[in-house]
């Protein structure tokens, strides 16, 4: 089960084949259906990251969204843009955006694959640097805020 592309045909492919890259890091998942899924990482800071996977068409869109909450755009500090723009050059994988959840904005780190693109491995790859990068972020404002 090294490629997407032919099992992605109905909603319980989707499922199927996210349960068992996660099977193959031994990974729970938290909630799953046909369209998303949640896993959960416990990281080193003590923190948890919650890693979104969600369905469009025949991509996969990974999500990792920070701790760093607002209530309105103009609340968005913009040192903390600036530094992840600059940071988004120099990623491979994954980029930093702004994701309005709810009423709230968030920064998000993302990346979006072509579901046939996409293996075990990748999964997994993916998957661990999102999560390291936001859990690294959030600890980088948190030093500054005093708050860690």
């Amino acid at each position: 089960m090294n490629s997407l592309s032919s099992l992605f045909g109905g909603t319980s492919s989707f499922e199927k084949e996210i349960r068992q890259f996660c099977k193959d890091q031994s990974w729970a998942i938290d909630t799953i259906d046909g369209e998303h899924a949640v896993i959960k990482f416990g990281m080193s800071s003590g923190r948890q990251q919650p890693l979104w996977i969600v369905k469009h068409g025949s991509t996969l869109e990974f999500s990792v969204p920070s701790a760093l909450v607002f209530d309105s755009e103009d609340e968005l500090p913009g040192f903390i843009s600036n530094l992840l723009l600059r940071s988004n050059a120099k990623n491979k994988i994954g980029f930093w955006c702004i994701e309005e959840i709810g009423d709230k904005f968030v920064y998000s780190f993302m990346h979006n694959a072509e579901m046939d693109l996409i293996n075990s491995e990748y999964f997994a790859r993916v998957s661990r640097f999102l999560c390291q990068e936001c859990d690294r972020l959030e600890g980088v404002i948190l030093d500054a805020l005093g708050r860690s």
